[in-house]
């Protein structure tokens, strides 16, 4: 047991550490779902770990995540992505609207804000279904971004990913693709990948 919680530590150091290390040029940039539509437990928390690549912009981002069960069904979620001249920052709330087993699949809904050199707001509807230990998701995301008072970018987009959960470790490992379905998302497109580790 004691070895299990070293290896928590040093796995969440070593993800704070990797984050703080990358330096990536500046891009405009978004951090999809991450995550199938489960929410957490009440009190349980997880960190991830999310670079993404900007396909697009042919540019490159690191984003350190962290969220928490707030309560029965709604998690908070917060990113923070360093940049070469700016940050990426956002958070967002995760509603469940249905959650397996006692459904056929899990289903949540999603709104927040996000900040990088424009502030822009984030809606989502995420579907998933497990096949155990494998999780599949996808959904809308829509995101309005603010440019000036006269230009509104309104992006949306299909985000499908795959959630594998590592047996017997507190570990899940993500891999995400961004498409874009309009084009003003067209600058969004991109391809993300990482790990979700959860802490007592």
């Amino acid at each position: 047991m004691n070895s299990i919680k070293v290896m928590k530590k040093n796995i969440v150091l070593f993800t704070i550490l990797l984050s703080l290390t990358f330096v990536v040029h500046t891009a405009e940039a978004q951090d999809g779902f991450f995550s199938n539509a489960k929410t957490l437990e009440k009190g349980t928390f997880a960190i991830g770990l999310q670079p993404v690549v900007l396909t697009e912009q042919e540019d490159f981002l690191m984003i350190l995540r962290g969220s928490y069960g707030l309560s029965r069904g709604l998690t908070s979620h917060f990113k923070v992505g360093a940049l070469q001249e700016d940050v990426y920052i956002g958070g967002h709330l995760e509603y469940n609207l249905a959650s397996e087993p006692n459904s056929s699949v899990s289903a949540a809904i999603l709104a927040g804000v996000y900040h990088q050199f424009e502030t822009g707001l984030k809606f989502g509807f995420n579907l998933s279904r497990d096949f155990h230990p494998v999780s599949l998701y996808g959904g809308l995301n829509y995101q309005p971004t603010f440019i000036n008072d006269d230009v509104t970018l309104n992006s949306l987009l299909l985000p499908i990913g795959l959630d594998y959960h590592i047996q017997n470790a507190p570990v899940d490992l993500m891999i995400e693709g961004n498409i874009p379905l309009n084009d003003d998302a067209e600058y969004l497109e991109a391809i993300s990948f990482g790990a979700r580790i959860y802490l007592d």
